[in-house]
This record gives structure tokens, C-alpha cells and sequence, in this order.
């Protein structure tokens, strides 16, 4: 239906009401204008109106890093929330996964976080299975099974599947995955790429992304590996090649 030229003084005043929930809902947001900060990352920002948020579940290489363009820890979310022009809400947590707690067996899984579900965003990105070769059995890390990682990414993506709009796009990303632990990094991705593909959820692979030359740990990205993160998900956002 086309738009009245000159809407109603209620019409007005519930859309101003909508425009501050949202407002109050984004917990970590990007602060400038949208082209203005898309420029200062060095990125283009798409046609306005392909998204209005974006949400981010994630581990370590969500959590340690910031919204500052250009600065040596900004987040590959960060790039692209930037380049997309749209405020970014993250639950995220080092250490986390869709079967791991957090750092030193403590904190949540993904499960354990329902606000980033509830919020219905328009674009929701998971990026994890890095920590889940592995399980908390009497506080400390045990090698999890193929069948108990299976099922964690089952139950999550699950309820993913039930807890977000059919209008929502759903990304999943493969474990971005450094030098260390590396032998577990195909296994874990193969089981994160099938019940992405069996929940009808996108799948961007995000083998070789990182390698000893774009992590300072062994696992996390540095500024280049953030970059790299980030260029890939724009890239098949936008249906280009990475």
C-alpha cells in the first residue's frame, strides 16, 4: 500500500515510539553515520535499506574486539556492521561455543544467551565451533566427541530455527581457525557446515581465513585477520567470490 504524503499525528507518534525501542535494544552499536564510518574503514557502504541491524553471537574473535575504525583490534564485526551501515549487537563471550562454556569452564554457551534470539534482527551472524573441540568434564577441557558437538550445534541452531522471524537472514560462519589446535579445525567445521545447510541457514566457509601470518596467539586475528574475517562475509553478502 502506497504511504500517506502526510501521516496522522498517531501514526507519527507510534512510529517515534518504535524508533526508541529499538534504540534501547542494541547493547553495542556502531556510534557515526553510516557512510561516514563505512568510509573510515577503508569499505563502501551497499544500497541503503538491505538491512536495519545486524546480530552477532560469537566466542574470543567476536568478544576481545572493538568499533574503532582503523584501530589494531577492530572487530571483523565492527567491518562489516561499517561497510553495511547498520548498528551491531553482540553476545559474545571468549572461550564459548555452541558445547563449550566459556573461558576456564565458566560463563555460558550460546544456548545460555535468549536476548540475542529475541531481538529479531534483520541479519544474524554466528560465528563459532572454534572452542568446541573440546567439553568442561570436572572444570577442565576434555576432547569432545563428533556425536557431542553434533548435538550442540543441532540444539542451538534448533532453536535459532524456532526464535527468529522467517524474515530474518541467518549467517553461519565455519570456525575461523588459527594454527593452534588445528588438527580438530576440519571435523568441527564439517558438523558446523552440515547443520548449518540442514537448518536451511547460509553457510560461509572460512577455511585457510587465518594463518600464522593473521593471528598474534596462534588463534586470534590480528588487525589483518580481522580484515580478512570480515571481507569474506562481505563478499558473500553480497554474492561475490571471497
Amino acid at each position: 500500500m502506497k504511504r500517506p504524503s502526510r501521516p496522522t499525528r498517531r501514526a507519527t507518534t507510534a512510529l517515534v515510539a518504535i524508533a526508541l525501542a529499538v534504540g534501547l535494544v542494541s547493547l553495542t552499536t556502531t556510534q557515526e553515520t553510516p557512510r561516514a564510518t563505512a568510509a573510515a574503514a577503508g569499505t563502501t557502504a551497499p544500497g541503503a535499506g538491505a538491512f536495519t541491524d545486524m546480530t552477532v553471537v560469537g566466542d574470543s574473535i567476536t568478544a576481545l574486539y572493538n568499533d574503532r575504525p582503523g584501530d589494531a583490534r577492530q572487530g571483523w564485526w565492527s567491518i562489516v556492521g561499517r561497510h553495511l551501515g547498520v548498528p551491531v549487537e553482540r553476545y559474545a563471550q571468549s572461550g564459548s561455543g555452541y558445547l563449550k562454556v566459556g573461558s576456564r569452564c565458566t560463563g555460558d554457551t550460546f544456548g545460555d544467551r535468549p536476548g540475542a534470539l529475541a531481538s529479531h534482527p534483520d541479519l544474524l551472524v554466528i560465528e563459532g565451533g572454534r572452542n568446541d573441540w573440546s567439553y568442561c568434564r570436572d572444570g577442565l577441557p576434555a576432547v569432545a566427541p563428533d556425536a557431542m558437538v553434533e548435538e550442540a550445534v543441532t540444539g542451538y541452531l534448533d532453536a535459532v530455527r524456532d526464535a527468529v522471524p522467517a524474515t530474518t537472514r541467518v549467517i553461519v560462519l565455519g570456525p575461523p581457525w588459527g594454527p593452534e589446535a588445528h588438527e580438530h579445525a576440519a571435523r568441527v567445521t564439517a558438523i558446523v557446515r552440515a547443520q548449518a545447510e540442514a537448518h536451511g541457514f547460509e553457510f560461509v566457509d572460512m577455511t585457510d581465513v587465518l594463518d600464522a601470518s593473521t593471528v598474534y596467539d596462534g588463534t586470534h586475528p590480528d588487525r589483518d585477520g580481522s580484515r580478512r574475517i570480515a571481507q569474506r562475509l562481505i563478499a558473500h553478502l553480497e554474492g561475490a567470490r571471497a
